[in-house]
């Protein structure tokens, strides 16, 4: 069954109510409140209190916005519980705290604050209403990176859109599964960075218009682990009426990416064990352990995701797409083309090992097992590459990604209006604080951020690709005012495996089955 939005219309009329109610009883104060923020478009009201915010390049901006209380001491490992209001006008030019992380080998700010549950709104310079909002969760494996790393002016200014960024608890803090979490007797661990989200979204619900945009326009996007978040939220009946479109980059929904109950619970218990040997107060001894040790304990474990089971995530994303029991909102979904590149190529970086092609047939057999390598090997020849780590990455993202994007967009388009596409580039920008491999990479995973956002991640565009930032942005906020991701819909012109490739050369239909070898990975692994 597909969850309902009269939620939204009753807590509409709700807040209707309420507002006609605050005119009366402030009268003049109002209008005097009123008078000012016309004076000064980055003074704004919303349901906690005044919020002065900036305004630099055609865009304004409110940082480090409470959106939950802080979730410390008992609040560490428990739902998000509403923000304090505060008196007089709160500043809002700096970024909250970034939430709890270690140092990983992937885009992360090394963090100890757990009181960390902030988001930043963005909005055009010039105030206008009922502007589409787009609701960021950023990547990094539900483990590492933060809402500032993503400056969205480009989506602002360009796309005429309101755009927020989100910081959520990470790593252990935000997923841990452990039974001595559990409150009530019942199943309730594991999933509180999703909760957060879903606090963000209601912040956003109610205070969407005091920063030009419509609250009954709502879309979430999110790449990578953000991505994978997005495909929960899309499966989540506690989500329903918190989104009204959704944009999946680089998480296809119906892969296996969230680990069940049983081994969200046993990763944890062993954590656990290590941390808290032979204590009787399992809970007790987990919430006095200082943030440093929690997060040593995710690095130990690379990416701590979400945990299936539960109320915000009953079932896998893959069965609830599967059945149709899915909020039905339009889903814009894809990958980048070499996915696989950023793992072969980090691979060589961490290492210093730079691949070669007597290593490539071992590498099949090592992962794929030695029949299956024979025939990757014919189907993949390294005399189609420049390099045979280009070679494993073609054979591992389709494998992956591709295989796992097919299967979910044909799922998907079932229940709801489903878009895909494939974002496909060379000369991309790369990290800025990680050496690059000896070979040159191309829409690797997580480069198409640095097409929609000025990071503090990634080197700057070069000329040669801006063209497919500009498609992009169009693209991404477009789909978010209309649900169309070009308003005119050839997006939907394609039939079967067809999807369009975005790429500085502009936008096309390609035949997704045949440039992924799909028909053979379906015929090796029936």
């Amino acid at each position: 069954m597909a969850f309902s939005k009269t939620a939204k219309t009753i807590a509409a009329s709700l807040a209707a109510v309420g507002v006609t109610a605050a005119s009366i009883a402030y009268g003049t104060t109002a209008a005097f409140a009123e008078t000012q923020r016309r004076q000064d478009p980055t003074l704004v009201d919303t349901d906690l209190g005044a919020l002065q915010g900036a305004a630099d390049g055609g865009v304004r901006s409110w940082l480090g916005v409470p959106y939950a209380a802080p979730p410390v001491d008992e609040l560490r490992w428990a739902s998000p519980e509403p923000a304090d209001s505060w008196e007089g006008v709160r500043e809002a030019t700096e970024f909250g705290n970034v939430c709890s992380q270690g140092q990983a080998n992937m885009p992360g700010i090394p963090s100890l604050d757990e009181d960390c549950l902030y988001l930043n709104v963005y909005a055009p310079e010039q105030a206008r209403d009922d502007l589409p909002v787009m609701v960021w969760f950023h990547g990094g494996g539900n483990s590492y990176g933060a809402g500032e790393q993503y400056d969205p002016s480009r989506l602002v200014a360009e796309g005429d859109t309101v755009v927020v960024t989100v910081n959520y608890r990470q790593g252990l803090f935000g997923s841990m599964a452990h039974p001595a979490l559990d409150e009530g007797g019942e199943t309730t661990s594991g999933n509180y960075g999703l909760e957060d989200q879903q606090a963000a979204m209601r912040w956003i619900g109610e205070n969407a218009e005091a920063f030009g945009g419509d609250a009954d326009n709502v879309t979430i996007f999110g790449e990578s682990g953000g991505g994978f978040d997005v495909c929960a939220h899309l499966a989540s009946e506690s989500s329903a009426d918190l989104f009204d479109k959704a944009i999946a980059q680089s998480a296809p929904c119906g892969s296996g990416w969230a680990p069940s109950r049983a081994e969200g619970q046993a990763r944890d218990i062993a954590v656990a064990d290590e941390l808290c040997p032979e204590v009787e107060d399992v809970e007790a001894c987990l919430r006095g352990l200082d943030a440093e040790e929690l997060n040593t304990a995710t690095a130990g474990l690379y990416e701590v995701q979400p945990v299936v089971g539960g109320p915000v995530m009953p079932v896998a994303t893959a069965d609830a797409i599967a059945s149709g029991d899915l909020n039905e909102v339009p889903v814009l979904i894809g990958i980048n083309r070499d996915e696989n590149q950023l793992m072969t190529g980090g691979m060589e970086v961490l290492t210093g090992h730079v691949m070669t092609d007597e290593e490539y047939l071992p590498a099949l057999v090592d992962q794929f097992g030695p029949e299956a390598a024979d025939a990757i090997n014919a189907e993949y020849p390294l005399s189609d590459y420049d390099h045979p780590a280009k070679a494993l990455a073609a054979v591992q993202t389709d494998a992956d990604w591709a295989a796992n994007l097919s299967d979910t967009v044909a799922a998907l388009s079932e229940h709801v209006p489903t878009y895909a596409y494939e974002v496909s580039a060379s000369g991309t920008p790369y990290f800025k604080e990680f050496e690059a491999p000896s070979w040159e990479m191309d829409a690797f995973h997580m480069v198409d951020v640095a097409f929609l956002f000025d990071t503090t991640i990634f080197a700057d565009r070069s000329a040669e690709v801006e063209p497919l930032a500009d498609l992009m942005v169009k693209s991404w906020s477009t789909f978010a005012r209309t649900g169309d991701p070009d308003d005119r819909g050839r997006w939907n012109e394609a039939e079967g495996d067809c999807v369009r490739q975005l790429s500085p050369e502009g936008a096309r239909n390609i035949d997704f089955a045949d440039e992924h070898h799909l028909d053979f990975w379906k015929s090796l692994n029936a």
